[in-house]
């Protein structure tokens, strides 16, 4: 049943486009006290206690990682705070482990995971606002040794890039390009309603 919440879509309240403060990493902590105190060990409840008072307090959200690429062999994803918080809250649910042990990541990461030896290798990714890149707060991409059943072995880049999430606020363009060594780069634009609920 919890993961049936954590693939739950995000549900209209109509209150698109309300921001009234930024997300923070003690707002968020505090509110998901509140939910476990209120969902009396009921896992699922808890989960579902947090979604409401993050939905009252800052709006609809989006809870899954939105897929820049999604290939056999390449898998690149843009994840945000609350959106890795919950994940990682359910996670620590079922293992029975203390929520105040829930890192919390204050950027957007972008996440290249190649899958197989084959992949293209991105080298960079890149974030723009209006045509402008942003610079990332933390570059973590880097080549990596990858091998597979039959021993070969290929370096690919492999990684997070983190940009500060300024870098997605509403009333932009926002475009995520995922460049390789060879070919033509990944790209996705981000629309104003995804930008609302990134959060």
């Amino acid at each position: 049943m919890l993961l049936a919440i954590l693939t739950m879509a995000v549900v209209p309240t109509g209150v698109v486009g309300q921001r009234p403060e930024p997300v923070s990493e003690s707002r968020v902590r505090s509110l998901a006290r509140e939910a476990e105190a209120e969902g009396r060990g009921d896992k699922t409840e808890i989960v579902l206690a947090l979604d409401r008072r993050f939905r009252q307090r800052f709006g609809d959200f989006e809870s899954f990682p939105i897929t820049i690429v999604r290939r056999d062999d390449l898998s690149i994803v843009l994840s945000t705070p609350f959106m890795t918080y919950r994940r990682a809250l359910a996670e620590y649910l079922r293992m029975n482990d203390p929520l105040s042990k829930i890192p919390w990541i204050p950027t957007a990461v972008v996440n290249v995971g190649p899958l197989q030896l084959g992949a293209p290798d991105i080298t960079r990714v890149v974030v723009e606002r209006n045509g402008k890149p942003i610079v990332p707060s933390e570059n973590l991409l880097k080549p990596m040794s990858f091998t597979n059943g039959n021993g070969d072995t290929a370096v690919i880049h492999a990684g997070d890039v983190r940009f500060p999430m300024s870098a997605l606020a509403p009333g932009a363009t926002v475009r995520v390009l995922a460049v390789p060594k060879a070919g033509e780069p990944f790209a996705i634009a981000l629309d104003e309603s995804q930008l609302q609920t990134l959060k």
